[in-house]
């Protein structure tokens, strides 16, 4: 299991075969703004897109302050456009 914390934009690689993947926001950029779901929901703190081969599929908001994500079969990167100073740890998941 790999832990990354990510800042600014970029790709990271996944290991091989993660099932899932969970997402914790460690730094709120501002500005963001807060929804009025329970537990809360964001907007502006940056999108996530799982790929393969240079291929991606669709864009994934960051929205909440801790996320589960299930990783389709194949994917082997993951890439990332935080907004401000936000900052996430992402979690690999077997």
């Amino acid at each position: 299991m790999a832990v990354y914390d990510l800042t600014g934009a970029g790709v990271q690689g996944l290991s091989s075969g993660v099932a899932h993947l969970f997402v914790h926001v460690l730094i709120f950029g501002t500005p963001h703004t807060i929804g009025r779901a329970t537990p809360p929901n964001y907007y502006d703190l940056g999108l996530l897109r799982l790929g393969w081969h240079g291929a991606y599929r669709q864009v994934i908001p960051i929205d909440a302050t801790d996320m589960y994500i299930t990783v389709p079969d194949p994917s082997d990167v993951l890439g990332y456009s935080l907004f401000d100073v936000t900052s996430i740890r992402v979690t690999e998941d077997f």
